[in-house]
C-alpha cells in the first residue's frame, strides 16, 4: 500500500503543480492586459507595474489551490482508471476507501497549507499590491481615506460624535464626548473645537466641560486648552476597513468584534470572517468530488477531464457567490452564508462516493 501512496503522491503533485502555474500564467496574462492600460494612463513606470502583479501572485495563488486539487484529483485517478490501474488494485483486495486516504491526507495538508499562506505571506504582498494602485494608478494619498466626516464612536462608558477626523495627523474638529455611569445617565459631556493626540494624550483646545450633579444642577468650565487621559487612542477611530486578503484571521476576528461593540453593522465583516475559516475546507470538499468523478470511465481523456474540473469549480464559485450575497444581504446568517457551498458540495461528494461503492 505504501508503493501506492508514493505512487498517488507523485502522480497527484505532477498534476498539481502544472495546473496550479498554468492557472497563474493565464491570470498574469489576462490582467496584465486588463490593466496595463491604466498603468501607462498613470505614466506608471514598468517596473512598478511588474511588481505590482508579482505582489498579487500569492493571493491568485491561494485562490487557484482548490481548483488545482479538483483536476489533479480527477487526472490522476482519470489516467488510472483508463489504464486499468484501479481495476487492478481492487482485484487485490484493496477497498477504494484505502485508495482514497492518501488523496484525502494530500487535500487536508493543503488546506492547512492554504491557511498559513493566507495568515502569513497574502496580507503583506496584498497589501503591498493594493498600495500601488491606490498611490501610483488612482494617485490616492499613501495613507488611504485618512479624512472622515460625521463620525460616531461608541467607547467604554462614553460615546463620541466628532464632525471631522484626520487620521494622518490625529486630528478632531467638531469633538463632543457623552460620559454615562453605570445605569447609563449621563454624568459628564465635554465640548472642544479640535482635539490631537499627542505623547498618548489627548490635548483639546477652545471648549467647555459640563458636569451633571446628583442634584440634577450643572456645572459648567470653560477651557482654551485641557488635556484627557482616554482609553481610546486614534486607531479606534479609523474606520477604513483593510481589504479581507489583507487581514490576517486575528485580525479580522478583532476588526469584527470591535465594530460589533461599538454598534455598527458588523454583517460584511462577519462574512469575511466566516469565509476566511471555511475557504481553507474548499480543498478537502473539492477532492471528495473529484474522487468519484475520476473513477468513472468517461470518454475524451484529460481534455475531458480538465473541462469537468473547471466546470464543477466554476459551479462551487457560483453556490459560494449566491450564498455570500444572501449573507451580506440578512437573508442568511454570516456563518451559514460562508459555509453553505461547503456543506452541499461536501453533501454531493459523498453521495458519489457511496454511489460508486455500492
Amino acid at each position: 500500500m505504501k508503493i501506492i501512496s508514493r505512487y498517488l503522491y507523485k502522480e497527484f503533485f505532477t498534476f498539481f503543480v502544472i495546473s496550479l502555474i498554468t492557472f497563474l500564467l493565464i491570470y498574469l496574462v489576462i490582467a496584465f492586459f486588463g490593466k496595463i492600460d491604466n498603468f501607462m494612463e498613470a505614466h506608471v513606470p514598468l517596473k512598478v507595474a511588474f511588481s505590482f502583479f508579482i505582489y498579487k501572485i500569492p493571493f491568485v495563488a491561494q485562490q487557484m489551490i482548490p481548483v488545482s486539487v479538483l483536476i489533479s484529483v480527477m487526472l490522476t485517478l482519470g489516467i488510472m482508471n483508463k489504464h486499468n490501474e484501479i481495476l487492478a488494485i481492487k482485484s487485490c483486495g484493496i477497498s477504494l476507501f484505502r485508495l482514497f486516504y492518501p488523496l484525502i491526507v494530500i487535500a487536508i495538508f493543503i488546506g492547512v497549507a492554504s491557511f498559513f499562506l493566507s495568515e502569513s505571506i497574502v496580507p503583506i504582498t496584498s497589501s503591498v499590491a493594493n498600495n500601488i494602485w491606490k498611490t501610483q494608478v488612482e494617485k490616492k494619498n499613501p495613507q488611504g481615506a485618512y479624512k472622515l466626516s460625521q463620525l460616531w464612536y461608541r467607547g467604554k462608558g462614553s460615546i463620541y460624535q466628532i464632525r471631522s477626523y484626520d487620521s494622518r495627523n490625529n486630528l478632531m474638529e467638531g469633538l463632543s464626548i457623552f460620559f454615562f455611569d453605570n445605569n447609563f445617565m449621563l454624568r459628564k459631556r465635554v465640548d472642544a473645537r479640535k482635539a490631537q493626540w499627542l505623547n498618548g494624550i489627548w490635548y483639546l483646545y477652545d471648549g467647555l466641560i459640563q458636569k451633571i450633579e446628583p442634584d440634577g444642577s450643572r456645572k459648567t468650565v470653560r477651557f482654551r486648552n485641557h488635556t484627557l487621559h482616554l482609553p481610546e487612542t486614534p486607531q479606534v477611530f479609523e474606520r477604513s476597513m483593510k481589504a479581507p486578503e489583507e487581514m490576517s484571521f486575528w485580525e479580522l476576528r478583532n476588526y469584527t468584534r470591535k465594530i460589533r461593540e461599538e454598534g455598527y453593522d458588523s454583517t460584511r465583516s462577519q462574512v469575511e470572517f466566516h469565509s476566511k475559516i471555511a475557504f481553507p475546507f474548499i480543498s478537502l470538499v473539492l477532492t471528495l468530488v473529484g474522487i468519484p468523478l475520476g473513477l468513472r470511465k468517461k470518454k475524451g481523456g484529460i481534455p475531458f477531464g480538465i473541462t469537468i474540473g473547471i466546470g464543477i469549480s466554476f459551479l462551487y464559485l457560483l453556490t459560494f457567490g449566491l450564498s455570500r450575497s444572501l449573507a451580506l444581504s440578512g437573508s442568511l446568517p454570516p456563518v451559514l452564508g460562508a459555509w453553505l457551498a461547503n456543506l452541499l458540495f461536501l453533501l454531493f461528494g459523498i453521495y458519489l462516493i457511496l454511489a460508486e461503492e455500492s
